[in-house]
């Protein structure tokens, strides 16, 4: 089969300095008044009561066979949940409390604007949310992220902290309209706000993109963290040059009662890679060397374990490895100093090149890290589906990168200066570890689409419509780790029930649970059957039930538009899914119905990947005629079960794949007159 090579030339090569250790930097801060945010937050409230029985009215939200889903509340737009990247979902185990920050409810935003900060928290395991919790009344702010700080030893949820922190934008058409970062808090209870505006090309503030804050948490040692880019920016108010990774920490301060808050830079000196903007008017970043997508950062639970993480090829010599790689930095004592990790060859790691294609000059397989999104389609940016990876730290303090792996298509030391890789793959994803020194890779699942995501106004979904097409899924790859460290979960969108090979158009939600002690998975699990149309949101932390006969949930919220069609500009609601749980051994709790609204249903197969012989379940309603048809990644039937009569209840299906090449396959199941389709991976 031809394999197509989609090229993204960079401008040109970035000179610099090698990379260098932080450097803090203390900036200027402003506290707002807490009697006009109150006065503002109580006009809020009632002019929320207004609107809020029309909303109730409306009720609970129902997603194909799922339970109905309790609402939590709503925004302006898409964009007040704009990248799996940003912390919009969190939880404390200590006052069962799960929290969504998001941009205003849109009953709101006669007060307050489509930019204030909401915290919408609930304490019965979703069922209820409260919502009265605002700052940044009037503030044109933008992208939330949300990190809940729980003084030691409390289990009041009123005296819990949100911490938020995101971009803030005057709204300029020409130069750079990202002119600040907002960094605020305030308590559950609605007391003690605190707003700081770090405004750019200020002394003290180190400039950023601030439309690309993310990846915020929070740790035991009283600090809270988010990550951006610093840039220069030229005297019309454009970015000039990439300025490295800038971490903005917040440690609270008992006098105060707020936080105070310092940056950090980290700044290796990288080639230039994917980010060519020049087609994008007003984004061009004057031929200098950009890293792919946001630059990640993951704290242990004490906070004395931290990492940094840029996406990007380091210009050493003897550390060429033909793709852009994560560059990770390293803290042992709660970020007073940091130490960039020996960049390593993933290319050696056999479990995770066991699927990728060779390079086309030679017999190499070289993994890239897909943290990014280009569109095949004309779009070069798609809102929604960027910096598609996570991060999260376990109990003996390593790193975990969820992300999807793609073929790079040359291993050339060149290619350094191009990121290449094969059309029409999909991705695999994986949970790629630090071992001391070195690095594991976990095989997780595959993807059913290609990682583009990007919906086009021919598609029949409910988020586009004749006009526009701005709004993209991704496949939001989120990690979660349990209170204590010893679990942590995957969690992402795939497309079952209409594959299209570029885009998510109708996603589902999977997940698996990774026990750190045992080093045992449990399966890949689908918890939705929908060709309803969401962004996901879960969160950083899972909720342990407790007891000998443990569960675990993680918490997440599912974001449908207003009124369809919709192409994201206009209001959106967020209602939350709660059948994201494990048992002990990580299986599935609460999944999807066993009965589907075909009539019949087939599990995941098992095991799976493998390399022989696997089994799956069908289960029926009824007596029905059942076939089973296998099909390569190329539509080539490969397989065949001849149709069959079969009584009402559950059977086993055996698929025997001796001598099948390695890769993956679908296998349809069609009862009666209806089928369904899944994926299998033949190893």
């Amino acid at each position: 089969m031809k394999k197509t090579i989609l090229l993204i030339l960079a401008a040109s090569i970035f000179g610099g300095l090698q990379a260098q250790t932080s450097v803090s930097v203390k900036p200027k801060t402003a506290t707002a008044s807490p009697l006009k945010l109150a006065q503002a937050r109580l006009k809020a409230q009632q002019a929320a009561e207004k609107t809020s029985l029309a909303r109730n009215a409306k009720g609970n939200h129902k997603i194909g066979n799922e339970p109905l889903l309790p609402p939590l509340g709503s925004s302006a737009n898409v964009n007040g949940v704009r990248d799996a990247a940003t912390t919009a979902v969190t939880a404390n185990q200590a006052c069962n409390l799960i929290v969504m920050t998001h941009r205003e409810d849109y009953s709101k935003v006669g007060t307050c604007g489509t930019g204030a900060y909401e915290a919408a928290y609930s304490l019965n395991d979703g069922m209820a949310w409260d919502t009265s919790v605002t700052i940044f009344c009037n503030q044109p702010s933008r992208y939330p992220n949300g990190a809940l700080f729980n003084p030691a030893g409390n289990t009041n949820p009123m005296n819990v902290t949100d911490a938020m922190a995101g971009p803030w934008t005057n709204s300029a058409t020409t130069g750079d309209s990202w002119v600040e970062s907002v960094y605020g808090s305030v308590t559950l209870g609605n007391s003690n706000p605190h707003e700081n505006y770090l405004q750019n090309i200020t002394p003290g503030v180190m400039t950023q993109n601030t439309g690309n804050l993310a990846y915020m948490s929070s740790s035991d040692d009283s600090t809270v963290h988010v990550i951006g880019e610093g840039f220069d920016v030229n005297t019309a108010g454009a970015y000039t040059r990439w300025q490295g990774a800038v971490l903005t920490t917040g440690k609270f301060n008992a006098v105060l009662d707020s936080f105070v808050w310092t940056q950090t830079r980290f700044y290796p000196h990288i080639v230039p890679s994917v980010k060519n903007w020049s087609s994008n008017v007003g984004l061009a970043y004057d031929s200098s060397a950009v890293p792919l997508g946001t630059p990640g950062t993951a704290w242990s639970k004490d906070g004395k374990i931290g990492y940094v993480v840029i996406f990007a090829n380091l210009d050493s010599v003897g550390y060429n490895y033909a793709s852009d790689q994560p560059i990770v930095y390293k803290t042992t004592d709660h970020g007073t100093t940091w130490n960039m990790m020996p960049p390593f060859n993933f290319s050696t790691i056999p479990s995770l090149t066991t699927y990728l294609y060779n390079a086309s000059d030679s017999a190499v397989k070289v993994p890239l890290f897909y943290t990014f999104v280009v569109s095949l389609t004309g779009q070069s940016y798609a809102q929604g589906a960027n910096s598609d990876f996570d991060l999260t730290v376990d109990a003996y303090g390593n790193l975990h990168i969820i992300s999807a792996i793609l073929s790079s298509a040359y291993s050339r030391p060149d290619s350094a200066y191009t990121l290449s890789w094969y059309l029409n793959q999909h991705g695999y994803i994986y949970d790629i570890s630090t071992n001391g020194s070195g690095w594991n890779a976990r095989f997780i699942d595959s993807m059913t689409t290609f990682a583009t995501h990007v919906i086009t106004a021919s598609m029949s979904t409910d988020w586009d419509n004749t006009t526009a097409s701005s709004v993209a899924f991704g496949n939001r790859l989120q990690a979660s780790r349990s209170t204590d460290g010893k679990r942590i979960f995957a969690t992402w969108l795939d497309d079952f029930t209409g594959i299209v090979t570029d885009s998510l158009v109708a996603p589902d939600v999977k997940g698996e649970g990774y026990n750190i002690a045992t080093g045992l998975a449990g399966p890949v699990i689908q918890f939705t059957n929908t060709n309803n149309n969401y962004y996901l949101c879960a969160s950083d932390i899972a909720m342990s039930s407790g007891g000998p006969d443990t569960t675990w949930t993680v918490p997440c919220t599912i974001v449908y538009p207003e009124t369809t069609p919709c192409d994201g500009s206009t209001a959106v609601n967020y209602f939350y899914l709660g059948n994201v749980q494990y048992d002990n051994v990580l299986n599935a709790i609460s999944a999807v119905p066993t009965i589907s609204k075909q009539g019949f249903s087939i599990s995941q197969n098992y095991p799976n990947p493998f390399s022989n012989v696997t089994n799956f379940n069908v289960s029926l309603t009824s007596e029905s005629t059942v076939s089973v048809d296998v099909y390569s990644m190329v539509g080539q039937k490969v397989y065949s079960i001849a149709a069959q009569k079969m009584s009402s209840g559950n059977h086993i299906m055996t698929i025997n794949a001796n001598g099948w090449n390695a890769g993956v396959y679908f296998y349809k199941v069609t009862a009666n007159n209806s089928s369904i389709t899944q994926k299998m991976i033949v190893q």
